[in-house]
């Protein structure tokens, strides 16, 4: 009888279950889905001997877009454990990490919440979680395997230096657009070749003490920096090849300090000035796709602006006078 109960049980499930199918694709190993819809509780059900798993938007309209609020134990299991998981924009909440997964992209979503097991190891070596709803990154204290991680664009607060700690085998780091204030700078992992912080809310750095021997990449402009010690900076990373510093609270002359400096030392410096200028500030102009200071400009080029706005401005003007004479005719 219990057999026969059970039988049934599974039939109904069965009866119940999505079955997800593959999109054709000339790897073997990977299977694409074009929509997918889950909640805790559903069943569903995936093709096997598929390593790797991408959800893409529908290209037709016979689907919706893809909504899965959380990944939990079962949908991994349903889809028999892969090591590679893309699945962004599906506006997942919640995500319970699997210990077994190797790669995750879960960018473009709305989660709040990763959930970890401090008695597990984790392989996973590279996660996404770009423009998503994190406020903390506690959960990254158990991932010692990590080489990249993605955390750009969420509501991240602060920065703990006893979890960067943790990460020695970290390479590539993304926080930009995010709240926190300060840089763990002396906790950064010494591994770590790539740094992208811009568009923060960073006050101060102390490049002092600091040992970052591997570092070539480093990004840290549009903060609310007042100071950079360049110095210092070199002296923390000696193999920099490439920099973004400039904030705003910097004076132009210092910056022009600093870009000499870097120069100096081989190490290419971006003069990037921030975007609303080109079309706020009488300074700047946006010329061949680049935002540049007039002073800058040649002389050619000074003179063809100049003129341009002037024939501009004459063309208003007339136009404007235009419209004063026509309607005074029509009244």
């Amino acid at each position: 009888m219990q057999l026969k109960l059970i039988w049934f049980q599974l039939l109904f499930a069965n009866a119940f279950a999505v079955h997800y199918q593959c999109l054709p694709y000339p790897m073997a190993s990977v299977c694409i889905v074009e929509y997918i819809s889950y909640r805790p509780g559903d069943v569903i059900t995936f093709p096997t001997g598929y390593q790797q798993y991408q959800v893409k938007e529908s290209r037709s309209k016979r689907e919706t877009v893809s909504r899965v609020t959380a990944f939990d134990e079962v949908l991994y299991k349903a889809m028999h454990q892969p090591s590679i998981i893309e699945m962004a924009s599906v506006h997942m909440e919640k995500l319970v990490l699997p210990p077994t997964l190797l790669l995750g992209d879960f960018a473009y979503n709305d989660i709040h919440s990763v959930n970890v097991s401090h008695a597990q190891t984790y392989q996973v070596s590279s996660l996404d979680f770009r423009d998503s709803k994190l406020t903390n990154i506690d959960f990254v204290a158990s991932l010692v395997n990590l080489e990249m991680l993605h955390l750009e664009r969420n509501k991240i607060r602060t920065i703990p230096g006893s979890i960067l700690r943790l990460l020695t085998k970290l390479k590539h780091l993304y926080l930009q657009g995010n709240s926190f204030e300060t840089i763990p700078w002396t906790d950064l992992p010494c591994g770590l070749i790539h740094l992208d912080s811009f568009w923060s809310s960073v006050k101060s750095v102390d490049f002092s003490n600091v040992s970052l021997p591997s570092l070539e990449y480093l990004n840290i402009r549009d903060n609310q920096l007042t100071a950079i010690n360049v110095t210092a900076l070199l002296l923390a990373a000696p193999k920099l090849k490439e920099v973004y510093l400039y904030n705003r609270q910097i004076d132009e002359f210092r910056m022009d300090a600093i870009k000499a400096e870097l120069t100096s030392n081989n190490i290419s410096y971006v003069e990037n000035y921030v975007y609303p200028e080109c079309f706020h500030d009488d300074n700047h102009e946006y010329v061949n796709g680049k935002c540049v200071k007039l002073k800058d400009l040649p002389v050619s080029t000074g003179k063809s602006l100049l003129l341009s706005f002037l024939v501009i401005g004459v063309a208003s003007i007339c136009v404007y006078f235009g419209l004063v004479v026509f309607r005074h005719m029509n009244q």
